[in-house]
């Protein structure tokens, strides 16, 4: 028993190690976006326009509420708005936006659903961009049809000289279980994305609010044979990771923001699993069907194995403790003390930060509640197999 008796001892002070990722990701957060201001001075004198895009099917209403919104900003730059939707869409005359991009039923590419509908829109602006009647001088706004980007956001990405800026994602408050759910995607972007992002080296993205320059618009395809020349299976799900993924390598500058993206949880326990299940299994086929480079599978397939398995080992070593089955060391035990403090504070700083004080208070004392709906939830969604479609959830 003494492999498991340290096993759970390290598995208990992951704390420490989840502190340090945070601390990193703030100093990198901080550093590149001096460097990346400095190098360009600012940035958003150079832009023409903003090209907001947003994918949807047939969600017009709040298409056109999100569109609204962000019109509102009153921006430094002129905005242009898209809507991106498939042929068989009945609103297409409902959408308020400057264009209405309308996927062929015949266009072919080497993905599915959404990725197919980005990889369209990107190759018209590419062909505007020939023909002249698009400048170089725009950068593209790429957002969901149940996201808000924020006007911090937005105005950052402006000033950071970067090829593709992310937003940390913030929940709308919408009832109580769903947004006591979502408390874990304040928690990964400032774990994961705030670290990894911007060391160059993207973990996770998010196509709830992403700004891309014309230059990564135009050269940075959807295109999944790029490192597999044999590969033949379409993309189906995870196209925004496997997008900064593969910018990232082919040497486009990432930035992860601090600035909220706003995004609207899921509405029934339902929509959380199929929600889950379509980005669990989406990464898997990133990883399983070689789409990317070794190392960026790697990354990815060991952090989807580690947040299974340490709060596995973690909620099962509470039982075998009590039980006598496994002894932690005397001179561990003040350090697992610590980390609870450490994982309570971390937890209330980072959701009260997000979503203010109340919520930071809510998401110390439910951190357990919160962990053990969202492993649940995954767990449902991977028993329940690839969906190999897109399965889409309610928004309203």
């Amino acid at each position: 028993m003494i492999i498991l008796d340290y096993l759970i001892s390290a598995v208990w002070l992951s704390p420490f190690a989840y502190l340090l990722l945070m601390l990193l990701g703030k100093l990198f957060n901080r550093t590149l976006k001096s460097d990346l201001i400095k190098q360009k001075g600012d940035v958003e004198k150079k832009v023409d326009k903003i090209i907001y895009e947003i994918p949807t099917v047939g969600n017009y209403k709040l298409v056109n509420g999100v569109f609204e919104e962000v019109k509102n900003y009153n921006l430094p730059v002129p905005l242009e708005t898209w809507a991106v939707v498939e042929e068989r869409d009945i609103h297409k005359d409902q959408y308020v936006c400057d264009r209405v991009v309308v996927v062929p039923k015949d266009f072919e590419c080497e993905d599915l659903y959404k990725a197919r509908a980005l990889e369209y829109a990107r190759r018209l602006r590419k062909k505007l961009v020939d023909e002249g009647e698009l400048s170089l001088n725009y950068v593209l706004l790429e957002g969901d049809d149940d996201s808000l980007p924020s006007h911090r956001f937005i105005q950052e990405s402006l000033k950071v000289d970067a090829d593709i800026s992310t937003g940390s994602i913030t929940p709308k408050i919408v009832g109580a279980w769903n947004t006591i759910l979502e408390y874990e995607r304040c928690i990964a972007c400032a774990f994961f994305c705030n670290f990894f992002t911007n060391i160059g080296q993207p973990l996770f993205a998010h196509g709830d609010g992403m700004v891309i320059s014309s230059k990564a618009d135009q050269n940075v395809s959807y295109d999944t044979s790029t490192f597999n020349k044999n590969f033949r299976k379409k993309l189906v799900n995870s196209e925004d990771g496997f997008y900064l993924h593969k910018a990232a390598v082919m040497g486009f500058r990432v930035f992860n923001s601090e600035e909220p993206v706003y995004i609207l949880p899921p509405l029934t326990v339902s929509d959380a699993v199929k929600q889950r299940r379509r980005w669990l299994w989406g990464q898997w086929e990133l990883f399983s069907q070689k789409m990317l480079p070794l190392q960026n599978r790697l990354r990815l397939g060991i952090l989807m194995l580690l947040g299974f398995c340490i709060y596995s080992i973690a909620t099962l070593g509470l039982p075998l403790n009590y039980l006598g089955i496994i002894h932690i060391q005397e001179p561990l035990l003040p350090a697992i003390f610590a980390t609870v403090i450490i994982w309570f504070g971390m937890r209330a700083y980072i959701i009260g930060n997000a979503m203010g004080w109340k919520h930071g208070v809510m998401g110390c004392l439910l951190s357990y509640v919160t962990v053990t709906l969202n492993f649940l939830v995954q767990v449902t969604g991977l028993l329940k197999g690839n969906p190999r479609n897109f399965e889409v959830i309610r928004k309203e």
